[in-house]
């Protein structure tokens, strides 16, 4: 045959304002969506400056990953990561965030950045 097709979803998570725990799990949901429908997937999220979340997204997200953590790595071909400023880029990419999301990771401060590299990713994979 001479057709392929391959797809992947983008999902860009903005996080502002008062972030419930309801939210979180919400975004949650929506990842775990693509996770059971084995949709491939690339993952950019970004929190705006002044952002506040629940006393216990950090829990809620922790429980989270360690239920899903083999079929986020297995879906999850990318994710981003836009910082709002160069002391979040540096808190946030370290070898010990790599490592935890197992997965390609970026973390930039221009979104247009983060949209290439995804690119780039999609090209590589459809490569292969």
């Amino acid at each position: 045959m001479g057709l392929t097709i391959k797809q992947a979803a983008v999902v860009r998570a903005v996080f502002h304002d008062a972030v419930s725990a309801d939210e979180i799990r919400y975004w949650l949901q929506r990842v775990e969506a693509l996770i059971v429908t084995a949709t491939p997937f690339y993952f950019i999220a970004s929190t705006a400056p002044g952002a506040s979340f629940s006393d216990d997204y950090r829990a809620i997200q922790a429980v989270w990953y360690k239920q899903h953590k083999p079929a986020f790595r297995q879906h999850c071909r990318g994710l981003v990561r836009i910082a709002s400023s160069a002391a979040e880029q540096q808190r946030l990419d370290t070898p010990a965030l790599h490592a935890a999301w197992g997965v390609p990771y970026l973390v930039t401060t221009d979104a247009a950045d983060g949209m290439r590299w995804i690119g780039q990713q999609l090209e590589r994979a459809n490569a292969h």
